[in-house]
């Protein structure tokens, strides 16, 4: 072992790693990691994000990315209320999927949400939505409630969808369970999907897309 050779190759090595080589190295670096800190691992970090209607739609910060999230519903069951538009473009960025990723990987579902947690619109006229557990399930009426999800062109991707229920308290005291499913209506010239009697299907192998909860028209009430 040779150790003052090992010494002076060391030597040598310090002394072409002056402090301005080592700031010119590192400094970018610890740069882009802050940024991807502070962006989040997925590139939503909610800066560009914004509302079409009462839908959540979730932005890239490089803007090439944008997906719907949350559809806040006030509890209205016409036909009107119940009619959910994906919109093709956001801000000049496709919708190419329902849910997604936020922060450092945070799952974030296309999903209904009482208008009383709307982040902008808290004051909205709404239902009196009861939180579970504040009511006895059994003694609610149950009710299978379907709205109607026109997705367009750009969308490829579903990467989670959420139905839920909900409960809501009338003015005469009573209570009613909803139980939420989608009659999905695809744009025909959507190259990933098509929709089938309020099914959503993949073109590729005409598969069904489980991933949507949906509600059978016989059983769209149970008193």
């Amino acid at each position: 072992m040779n150790m003052r050779g090992d010494i002076k190759r060391g030597n040598e090595l310090a002394k072409g790693y002056t402090p301005r080589r080592f700031i010119a190295r590192t400094v970018p670096a610890v740069l882009a990691l802050v940024m991807l800190i502070q962006s989040g691992c997925t590139g939503f970090s909610g800066k560009r994000d914004g509302f079409s209607g009462n839908l959540s739609i979730r932005v890239s910060d490089s803007g090439g990315r944008a997906f719907a999230a949350e559809y806040y519903w006030n509890g209205d069951v016409s036909e009107d209320a119940l009619i959910i538009t994906v919109p093709d473009e956001f801000k000049g960025t496709q919708v190419t999927s329902l849910g997604g990723y936020i922060g450092t990987g945070v799952p974030t579902p296309f999903r209904i949400v009482p208008s009383t947690q709307h982040p902008e619109k808290p004051e909205t006229e709404h239902a009196d939505f009861l939180a579970y557990g504040s009511y006895e399930p059994d003694s609610a009426r149950q009710v299978s409630l379907e709205f109607t999800l026109n997705i367009g062109k750009n969308i490829k991707t579903i990467n989670s969808v959420v139905g839920g229920k909900f409960a809501i308290r009338a003015e005469d005291g009573s209570v009613t369970e909803y139980t939420i499913g989608f009659c999905v209506k695809c744009a025909e010239d959507n190259p990933t999907f098509y929709s089938k009697d309020g099914v959503l299907y993949r073109r590729s192998d005409d598969s069904r897309v489980e991933e949507i909860p949906t509600i059978s028209a016989d059983h769209s009430e149970t008193d």
